[in-house]
């Protein structure tokens, strides 16, 4: 009975001290993404199974590699694209992958790393000029919805916008000839294109409208110690070659088309990526 009370008491001394430890160790940051290839993406995607794929993508596996440096999980959260942005500019402790750093976004979220950096390329069918802007200013012009191209053409009072939620529609509406013209980073139309079975060959390359960076993100409240952390870890892949060796992969990419009979299509469930 002795030792029980002994046990007990050292018990309710230790349990306060276990409580504060507890308390003091702070959330992980929450990692967000969407189905952006060939940034961030699932096999098979959400358009496809309901069951969530195994995670893929160029700033995906960055970041994955920045967070277990870092002894994060490296746990990924997909969702819709909208949905993943809407979270990160209101709630606290999160990041956002794959996000173009643009001038309308700027104040919206803390910029932590720069994974890599493509082009914002004018793209359109055959026989279309689109060696500006301008030139299809009159014409239906196929973006990502909620995209930095998208706001792009929003501000300079484009009306025939066609936004989709995923770039493999605006590949499939190219070759339909439903859309004159696209605007999309560079890598996202190469790979839509082959996702659907596209030639490329068909498509008119245009103007560059502007480099397109894209971003590990987060909420713009992010302690400055957080950030850093993420910061140092991206240079520290930088300088063992890990980086480097992620992009070549990645450029070597080889992709299978997905036939529509197989699309879910506007179905994007919410769930954890593995």
């Amino acid at each position: 009975m002795r030792i029980l009370t002994l046990l007990l008491a050292a018990l309710v001394v230790c349990a306060p001290h276990a409580l504060a430890q507890g308390q003091a160790r702070p959330k992980e940051l929450r990692l967000l993404a969407a189905e952006l290839p060939p940034y961030t993406f699932q096999v098979p995607p959400a358009s496809v199974s309901e069951t969530p794929g195994v995670d893929h993508g160029l700033v995906l596996e960055v970041v994955s590699e920045m967070a277990r440096r870092l002894g994060h999980s490296g746990l990924v959260e997909f969702m819709p694209w909208g949905e993943a942005q809407r979270l990160a500019q209101t709630q606290p402790n999160i990041g956002i992958l794959a996000l173009t750093r643009t001038p309308e976004r700027e104040d919206r979220y803390r910029w932590l790393a720069r994974i890599v950096t493509d082009d914002l390329i004018l793209v359109g069918g055959q026989g279309i000029d689109v060696s500006s802007l301008d030139r299809v200013r009159e014409r239906p012009v196929g973006v990502l919805g909620r995209s930095g191209a998208e706001a792009l053409l929003k501000e300079r009072g484009f009306s025939r916008i066609k936004a989709q939620p995923e770039e493999w529609m605006n590949a499939r509406l190219m070759q339909q000839r439903r859309i004159d013209a696209w605007l999309a980073p560079r890598l996202m139309v190469i790979h839509a294109m082959r996702e659907v079975g596209g030639n490329l060959a068909a498509l008119n390359f245009g103007e560059i409208v502007r480099p397109s960076e894209i971003y590990l993100a987060a909420s713009r409240d992010l302690p400055d110690a957080e950030a850093l952390k993420w910061e140092k870890a991206l240079a520290a892949m930088k300088a063992d070659g890990s980086y480097q060796r992620i992009v070549d992969e990645y450029s070597r990419l080889q992709i299978t088309p997905i036939p529509d009979e197989l699309r879910r299509r506007f179905a994007q469930p919410v769930w954890e990526g593995r």
